[in-house]
């Protein structure tokens, strides 16, 4: 017997997860409840509740497959690869580059180099995919953003560049399991993590998906954030907003919002981070993929002076399995795409700020938070050791989120000019990372993981 409270599945989710802080916003619960969970706005972003007046009846499988919880990367490499990677910074990969759509217009509509954008563009054509599960931003709302399923190149064009606020997609299961047809996905790596174990749990609409394609994911931030920046330009009204756009214009790009009275307002994406210690993600906190380990392709921005200066827009690619391998030797010789090979440190060093944030720094952020009681997702392995040294740097960082996330900052902040608040965050970043440097590099390159 089901009813709103008594579903097992969710009664254990809500207090093992939603009610303990670690809910990701995947949407897997919802995907998985037969039309008796919808994804509620908070503060703390979207969190799955009962629809109201219908009785909650959810597939078992969304607990196994929830990522707040923790997946165990051990057992999905295994599953995925065949064995663990030979490094767990950047994951089990056969091929390494960095590239560019070859389509000037895909190139330049993308949040890099278009790279995502193309290879779904390039499997749909090619007979490999009916559909593609991607985000499509603007819907249902001009703030806001929804997974589909594109079927056409128009429709995976406009769901080209990123969204870096929390979107459930995982609520599109139910979609994909009534789709007929083979399907590519485009998802964060803790969706991506959900998808890999509902595969290996049989479900339907999981197993339909044959390419798996996502992009690196550092931090993310509250909704709030674009609320603060509102503010910020003497706007309270989010449906002032007509278009949102997260990465427009050339690389590396800026957020753009346009409003109902014709104002245009532009944040360069560097000066738009200085939100990130007020409004950054508990999830990005406690994730420790930043590569997207269990995808079949990976993509991120190549951060390297080479690249930074040609602008145009450059990714770097991770062709992680066979079929991810020998689909971007297919592209590249049909002149879809240029890759570039490079070696795993030029890889690493691209990234190393953010490897290290997250293959060192979370695990520090877990153990604190274990230790102090609270529960924490159990991802399988961890560092067999992390100097002292890095864990002071994690105390400063963890002073300035605690501090950011305080009301009286984030109030005090709208009162900056971005004009000022901008280029001071980014030359307080660029010091940071100068100053943090020689300890947050020492070793990495040489940490050693562990199961347990």
């Amino acid at each position: 017997m089901f009813g709103t409270t008594e579903d097992p599945t969710f009664h254990r989710l809500q207090t093992e997860v939603v009610q303990a802080g670690l809910c990701t916003h995947c949407g897997t619960c919802v995907g998985l409840a037969n039309g008796t969970l919808q994804m509620n706005v908070s503060q703390l972003g979207p969190v799955p509740t009962a629809v109201p007046g219908t009785e909650i009846r959810l597939d078992s499988r969304a607990y196994q497959a929830c990522p707040g919880k923790g997946i165990s990367y051990p057992e999905a490499y295994r599953a995925l690869f065949g064995s663990l990677p030979g490094s767990w910074l950047v994951g089990h990969y056969r091929k390494l580059g960095v590239g560019y759509s070859c389509d000037p217009e895909i190139r330049k509509g993308g949040a890099s180099g278009g790279i995502i954008t193309q290879t779904l563009i390039y499997l749909l054509e090619q007979g490999l995919i009916d559909g593609a599960v991607v985000l499509l931003q603007g819907q249902p709302k001009p703030w806001l953003a929804q997974p589909i399923i594109a079927r056409s190149r128009r429709e995976i064009v406009a769901a080209s560049q990123s969204v870096y606020v929390p979107v459930p997609v995982n609520t599109i299961l139910a979609d994909m399991d009534s789709f007929r047809g083979r399907l590519a996905y485009v998802g964060l790596p803790d969706q991506v993590a959900s998808l890999r174990r509902l595969q290996r749990l049989g479900h339907r609409g999981a197993r339909k998906v044959d390419y798996v394609i996502g992009p690196y994911v550092g931090t993310s931030m509250y909704f709030g954030a674009i609320e603060s920046y509102l503010r910020s330009k003497g706007i309270d009204q989010v449906d002032e907003i007509v278009d949102l756009k997260y990465r427009e214009g050339e690389w590396p790009g800026y957020l753009q919002i346009r409003t109902r009275s014709g104002r245009v307002l532009r944040a360069e994406k560097f000066y738009y981070n200085y939100l990130i210690p007020f409004y950054i993600t508990r999830s990005s906190l406690l994730a420790v993929d930043f590569t997207n380990e269990l995808t079949d392709i990976s993509v991120g921005d190549a951060w390297h002076p080479r690249y930074e200066g040609q602008r145009g827009g450059f990714s770097v690619v991770v062709g992680r399995s066979k079929k991810g391998e020998s689909l971007l030797s297919s592209m590249e010789q049909d002149g879809a795409v240029f890759l570039e090979e490079v070696p795993l440190d030029d890889a690493l060093t691209m990234h190393a700020h953010m490897i290290d944030f997250k293959k060192r720094g979370a695990f520090i952020r877990l153990r604190w938070r274990r230790t102090s009681g609270r529960r924490v997702p159990d991802y399988g392995y961890r560092p067999v050791s992390i100097p002292f040294s890095r864990k002071l740097i994690e105390l400063v960082i963890a002073a300035i989120f605690g501090l950011g996330r305080t009301r009286l900052c984030r109030r005090l902040v709208e009162y900056v000019p971005l004009g000022v608040i901008g280029p001071f965050f980014e030359a307080l970043r660029s010091a940071w990372k100068r100053v943090s440097k020689p300890t947050k590099r020492a070793g990495l390159v040489d940490l050693r993981f562990e199961e347990y």
